[in-house]
């Protein structure tokens, strides 16, 4: 097909063909072939204008539907110098397709673990190449990306198309459900421990209630069992008091009762929750998780809630609550334990104390668990229930326990949690739940 300028050579003849035409009866004879070429060669302008606005309308279609992908889209061709540049791609660097193309892609996407000589093998193999779930620190948070290279397959094209998807939110899915599943398989575990340690305890607090009763000099039994011996109970009490052995047996029986409580609360802790409500004392529920945090202790962290005071300002006749015990429990539990452990790391010189109030608010109980610990940076506080935030060392918690304390109160209870800072500087938890669930 010939263009427009193509055609104005052929427009120059026929005018030089109509002036050479003397008389008018030789011009009017070559009309109509002048008509013909002029209506082809207006035909040809039209077809050609049409290809063109095609090209544009399809180039520009093109354009919409690779920057209306999610995914950020890079085209780069077999030495990673990049051919196209999507708007997701503008959105996420910050750089404009006139500023990216042309340059290279590990310029532009730095940390991403993608490299040109894994770009060039899945070009050369013609083999669609993927990373998945490439982990990134960015400003202290962690970032997942899934990254696919797509390599053309166009006759007489060669590069690839790269395809970076940001799948953070599905890792922490992922993570979390992985992190459920092993504190339920944890939960199975302690609960079939304390069924275990129940047996041999239950002998070790038999045993020493049997040597306390045959060592009693009130039992008629015992006196005569001496005298059998040649000796009197009363002496065998008075050795038996001289060598301490009388403190032992108490000290043996007072921890057996404490171990006996321990596993009693472990596997009433660890019973799987029926998720039915019925009212409950909720200063009871208090109590509960004190007497679990208090059997808490971290070798590594030197960490002992015994040491930790509490200051408990309870209102007289609180309303009962409809509320899932074990669940508010865990939040308790919660709060309790991570307040400690801030405590013990960071506390100001300060000895240790938790401050707990109870009260009845329209409507509503108000619970509030307040530390002297180092606080709630305004910087952090909207973050504190985010699933997986933590601001403590790698391996020290999962980020996990205030999120799951916050989905038990709002979801499941249809309360509020809130988080502020304390009146003395250290970390506040609101928790308030209605009456009338």
């Amino acid at each position: 097909m010939s263009t427009p300028s193509d055609s104005l050579p052929q427009q120059d003849e026929i005018r030089r063909r109509i002036i050479g035409l003397g008389d008018s009866s030789a011009r009017k004879s070559y009309y109509p072939e002048l008509q013909k070429k002029i209506t082809a060669l207006e035909n040809e302008v039209t077809e050609r204008k049409q290809a063109e606005r095609e090209t544009r309308r399809l180039k520009n279609l093109l354009a919409n539907i690779i920057d209306s992908m999610p995914s950020v889209l890079i085209g780069v061709d077999r030495d990673g110098l990049v051919t196209q540049w999507n708007s997701e791609a503008d959105e996420k660097t910050g750089l404009s397709p006139d500023e990216a193309i042309g340059r290279f892609f590990e310029e532009l996407i730095p940390g991403m673990g993608l490299t040109r000589e894994v770009v060039q093998s899945a070009i050369n193999t013609q083999e669609i190449t993927t990373i998945d779930k490439h982990m990134q620190i960015v400003n202290g948070e962690k970032l997942y990306t899934d990254i696919t290279v797509y390599p053309l397959t166009g006759e007489d094209v060669e590069g690839a198309v790269i395809r970076i998807d940001d799948v953070t939110e599905r890792a922490k899915i992922e993570e979390m459900i992985i992190q459920s599943e092993k504190m339920t398989t944890v939960g199975r575990l302690a609960a079939g421990m304390a069924h275990e340690i129940n047996n041999p305890l239950g002998g070790i607090i038999q045993g020493i209630q049997n040597i306390q009763r045959r060592t009693d000099t009130n039992f008629a039994k015992n006196v005569s069992t001496a005298r059998d011996c040649g000796t009197s109970i009363e002496a065998v009490r008075s050795y038996l008091e001289q060598r301490n052995i009388i403190e032992f047996m108490d000290g043996i029986m007072e921890a057996g009762l404490r171990a006996a409580n321990i596993v009693r609360d472990m596997l009433k802790f660890s019973r799987k929750s029926d998720t039915v409500k019925s009212p409950r004392s909720i200063t009871e529920l208090i109590e509960n998780s004190i007497t679990l945090a208090t059997n808490d202790f971290d070798l590594k962290k030197q960490f002992d809630f015994k040491n930790i005071d509490i200051i408990r300002e309870y209102a007289d006749n609180l309303p009962l609550v409809k509320v899932v015990s074990n669940e508010i429990e865990q939040v308790f539990l919660n709060l309790l334990k991570n307040g400690a452990q801030s405590m013990t790391e960071q506390c100001r010189g300060e000895r240790p104390r938790f401050t707990i109030r109870a009260l009845a608010e329209e409507k509503m109980v108000r619970v509030e668990v307040e530390d002297n610990g180092p606080g709630i940076s305004e910087e952090i506080r909207p973050k504190v229930f985010e699933p997986f935030f933590t601001t403590k060392e790698v391996g020290s918690g999962t980020g996990l326990g205030l999120s799951v304390s916050y989905m038990i109160i709002t979801n499941n209870h249809n309360g509020v949690m809130t988080a502020e800072s304390g009146g003395e500087g250290g970390a506040l938890f609101i928790i308030k739940l209605p009456l009338d669930t």
